[in-house]
């Protein structure tokens, strides 16, 4: 009867946890289905609904400072955390199959994940900040 081990393959690549590779999987599957049915909706809406002759700075500067501006900017938050993870796995899955060397795996995978957070820094920035900037944001919370 044949048993599993525990035991890492010669030259497997490990993470983490024991776990680890199977939340990403499950992480994988579960970004996939709600970034296609939030991207769904925003192509809906921006390009049926607005129409694409009036997306401007002005429309998405009112839409993010309207009633619903705060759930605006978290539908666009949600869209662009979901995009980069998901993104970012998936480029670290492709240097896993084809980089075998463990030193440029590392840094390769170190420099996707850099340049994945200072994407989402940039683009947090512009959600939170607008067009206003972070007082203005504030100031149209709180009245």
């Amino acid at each position: 009867m044949a048993t599993s081990s525990s035991r890492p393959v010669e030259g497997e690549l490990r993470y983490g946890a024991p776990n680890h590779e199977r939340r990403i999987w499950l992480f994988m599957r579960l970004s996939g289905l709600v970034m296609f049915i939030t991207v769904v909706f925003h192509l809906l809406y921006m390009h049926v609904f607005i129409g694409v002759d009036n997306l401007t700075f002005g429309n998405i500067d009112a839409r993010w400072s309207g009633p619903a501006g705060v759930f605006w900017r978290l539908f666009d938050a949600s869209l662009l955390f979901l995009g980069m993870g998901h993104g970012m796995n998936g480029v670290r899955f492709t240097i896993n199959d084809y980089v075998h060397n463990k030193i440029l795996n590392f840094l390769l995978t170190a420099a996707v994940y850099g340049l994945g957070l200072f994407l989402i820094l940039l683009g947090s920035l512009a959600i939170v900040l607008g067009a206003g900037g972070l007082g203005n944001l504030f100031q149209r919370l709180t009245g």
